[in-house]
């Protein structure tokens, strides 16, 4: 069974963290920076209005504009044009649309947790109504700022009861400098939509099995949750999840974590993270690592993130694996339909195989790397460990400058690069119109049916709209890739697709 049938058929889920925050991670952090850089629209989908969220880092200089309105974190449910209604190319969908809540619990800034929870006599606190929250509870947080740190433990919905705490309007937790400012421990089907949470110092969100790794939490849904200014430059989280099973990470905008990951996942499994924005942070993206495996990361946006934009593996304390015993860090992870602007500068790339096993970068429009564009490592070693093998770098579309990359693919000792597959890809040098294609190396095999030096004709390129004209190069120059079900807006593939993480419109 493929890695697209196991989600569809299991729901999607778990991802897990160091034991709470224990392990050293070697792998997804790198020289701190004062990132003030102004971002640019890099979805080219018409998703650069403003949203309602928290106020954005300022931002010095260019005026390019700044898109905090993330994608429709649908999950697939989307039947608009380029769909194709739920068939062959559905993206997978979360298990709480449609879901009907039996009863709503009412928290508002000024309530009393003497109250009933009513609309007019609302709860003064999230943990109030989670302890009073029953399977098909909605807990309506009213706008306004809830301060300081909340734990939450055992909030257990069911499949077809599931709890949802949903932000109505402009809803902040706000950490004040507490070390979280929101922690989950053990949930099952639990919704978590529209917050925006700031300003702790280690994570801003943490989801956790609370050490129990024979029974994850699972099932948990984050949709339009906005997070940022968190850490203060350990390894610190913007959201950290540590053995979640069947989870989703929908339409959320990220940014401003000190140090640490935007997502750090230990021992995490099925999940399915999807139309967010990941930007103006001083440490990496996305890390799945400790066992984490059946992972999807689709139709994202990761703009000016100088560490690894997708750490693919990594470095787990041996404790912190989910399950135990397992034999990788990672494995049958997929990253495909994302976009990737400015990435990698600090040592670092897009994407970074590292103790991975059958892990796929596809699909992918990838603008202007620094360092390089891919990495094949092993942090992880010992004898139960296999190495870092049978990766796949396929059908991405690649814009870059030699003068900002040190060569195109860095490897590392006790890896297999003999096992990698890369190719066919687009590569197009702005700075080297003689370039010829990409030399690998390190026993790489040669990449097969690339296409070199061809401008891929983006509609506008200047503005971030990285959608391809009717007569680009890459299209039908893709392989058939059933791993990768729809492109970055939703849409079905051609056949033969074409390269990069939009298919071309006529």
């Amino acid at each position: 069974m493929d890695i697209i049938h196991v989600w569809l058929a299991l729901g999607l889920g778990a991802c897990g963290g160091d034991g709470g925050g224990g392990a050293m991670d070697s792998g997804a952090a790198s020289d701190a920076r004062d990132d003030s850089t102004a971002v640019r629209d890099a979805r080219g989908d018409g998703f650069g209005e403003s949203d309602t969220g928290p106020e954005p880092t300022e931002d010095a200089g260019s005026g390019e504009p700044d898109a905090d309105t993330p994608l429709d974190g649908g999950g697939g449910s989307d039947t608009g044009p380029g769909r194709d209604g739920g068939s062959g190319c559905a993206l997978p969908v979360p298990f709480d649309v449609g879901a009907r809540y039996e009863r709503t619990l009412h928290v508002a800034p000024g309530g009393f947790d003497s109250g009933d929870g009513s609309a007019t006599a609302p709860l003064g606190s999230l943990r109030e109504a989670a302890r009073r929250a029953t399977p098909g509870t909605r807990i309506v947080l009213r706008a306004g700022t809830y301060r300081g740190s909340t734990y939450l433990s055992n909030l257990r919905g069911t499949a077809e009861r599931p709890i949802a705490i949903v932000g109505e309007g402009d809803v902040v937790l706000d950490a004040e400098g507490a070390v979280e400012a929101l922690h989950l421990t053990d949930p099952q089907y639990v919704v978590l939509e529209n917050v925006s949470v700031r300003n702790a110092t280690a994570n801003g969100i943490n989801i956790d099995d609370g050490g129990s790794y024979e029974t994850p939490a699972h099932h948990v849904v984050l949709r339009a949750v906005r997070v940022q200014d968190v850490g203060t430059g350990g390894n610190n989280d913007c959201i950290k999840l540590s053995g979640v099973d069947d989870f989703f990470v929908l339409g959320g905008i990220v940014r401003g974590c000190n140090a640490g990951s935007q997502i750090d996942m230990v021992g995490c499994h099925r999940g399915f993270i999807h139309g967010n924005r990941f930007e103006r942070t001083s440490g990496g993206g996305i890390q799945m690592k400790g066992g984490s495996a059946d992972i999807l990361v689709h139709g994202n946006v990761f703009v000016d993130v100088p560490g690894r934009g997708i750490n693919a593996g990594g470095s787990t304390g041996l404790p912190y694996f989910r399950p135990l015993d397992a034999p990788y860090e990672a494995a049958r992870l997929i990253v495909a339909a994302n976009v990737f602007v400015r990435v990698g500068e600090a040592s670092a790339a897009p994407i970074a195989f590292v103790g991975c096993d059958g892990c796929v970068f596809a699909h992918n429009t990838v603008i202007e790397p620094r360092t390089w564009v891919a990495r094949i490592l092993q942090e992880t070693v010992g004898e139960r460990f296999v190495p870092c093998r049978n990766g796949r770098f396929i059908d991405n579309i690649i814009v870059f400058r030699m003068a900002q990359l040190r060569a195109f693919v860095n490897v590392g000792a006790n890896t297999a690069p003999e096992t990698f597959r890369f190719g066919p890809n687009l590569w197009y040098a702005l700075d080297r119109t003689d370039f010829s294609g990409p030399t690998l190396g390190s026993g790489i095999p040669p990449e097969m049916g690339s296409v070199i030096q061809r401008d891929p004709q983006f509609v506008d390129s200047a503005s971030g709209d990285y959608r391809l004209q009717p007569t680009s190069p890459a299209r039908g120059a893709a392989s058939a890739m059933p791993d990768v079900p729809a492109d970055f807006a939703g849409r079905c593939w051609r056949s033969p697709p074409s390269l990069g993480a939009f298919e071309v419109e006529d």
